[in-house]
């Protein structure tokens, strides 16, 4: 008798469980919020903002672990920064996926500030993402690791396309940083992996100080435009010598990334969850419980 309460117990709880679905929560004109701020203050972990294409004079900040923040038209759906802080900021969380906007004039504000900031985050995405005319193009900053940039256009940025501040382990791939002030500058920091990137026109293509960064990935490095010889491409800047040993002699196609978020039930913003893994659940209590309401 115990025994089957146990079960039942375990049951109940696992069926309970399933119905805790993830939430979307749509942003623009007509929808349910009309900011993506308040979109992100209201949403929880695995939940998923989607946003409808126009422009959104804010700086969204985002301190949730686990939600994703997406895009509807990388080219129209824009987020204007107006110079104050960072476009959009991951700020001290973790595994956040952002993906489809244009982010502008952003900057000010912080050492960190740029178009998109992660600070302190470990395990975040940032991909298919426009960012031009901002003091940096995208900040990884004071203990950042882990992190995934790819997919993104990084243009015109008036200070570094890429900065890597104090971070380790992250991996920047499939990125075309061009026509900023320094493509990609590393700064004490160690074994992150930078290949199959564009740095195109950069006043300066790169700079690493630690040396302890890998530019190339599986015998493939990155474009550089301004590598005039066949082997390997030296980056002098920081003093100590770091080198593409597989630079590339032609552009890369810089693709879209396929996004992966939250493997989730999804539910409505009324909370009303679809069919799947919670039916099942709750199929699989109920036979359960006859099982040993039988037995018994």
């Amino acid at each position: 008798m115990v025994l089957k309460n146990i079960i039942i117990f375990i049951c109940l709880t696992l069926s309970l469980t399933g119905l805790a679905s993830a939430a979307t929560l749509n942003v623009g004109q007509g929808q349910t919020y009309a900011t993506i701020q308040s979109a992100i203050d209201a949403a929880k972990t695995g939940d998923t903002i989607l946003v409808n294409e126009g422009t959104y004079d804010e700086n969204p900040l985002i301190k949730t672990n686990g939600i994703s923040l997406l895009g509807n038209n990388r080219d129209k759906t824009i987020i204007e920064g107006k110079k104050t802080s960072s476009g959009i900021r991951i700020d001290e969380v973790n595994n956040v996926i952002v993906s489809g906007f244009t982010v502008k004039n952003s900057g000010g504000g912080g050492a960190d500030a740029a178009g998109i900031t992660i600070y302190k985050g470990n395990g975040n995405t940032v991909s298919n993402m426009i960012v031009i005319g901002n003091s940096v193009g995208i900040s990884i900053y004071q203990g950042s690791n882990n992190n995934v940039i790819s997919g993104n256009i990084i243009e015109s940025n008036s200070g570094y396309g890429v900065y890597l501040y104090a971070s380790n382990d992250n991996k920047i791939f499939n990125n075309n940083i061009k026509n900023n002030k320094i493509g990609i500058y590393a700064y004490s920091s160690k074994t992150n992996r930078l290949f199959s990137n564009n740095l195109i026109d950069n006043k300066d293509q790169a700079y690493d100080n630690s040396g302890l960064n890998s530019w190339d990935f599986d015998k493939i490095g990155n474009y550089w435009s301004d590598n005039k010889g066949s082997g390997e491409y030296i980056i002098t800047l920081g003093g100590k010598n770091a080198k593409d040993n597989f630079p590339q002699d032609r552009a890369f196609s810089v693709r879209p990334e396929p996004i992966s978020t939250p493997s989730v039930q999804k539910a409505d913003e009324t909370g009303k969850s679809t069919p799947g893994f919670t039916v099942l659940l709750s199929v699989i209590s109920l036979i359960a419980i006859l099982v040993f309401v039988r037995r018994e």
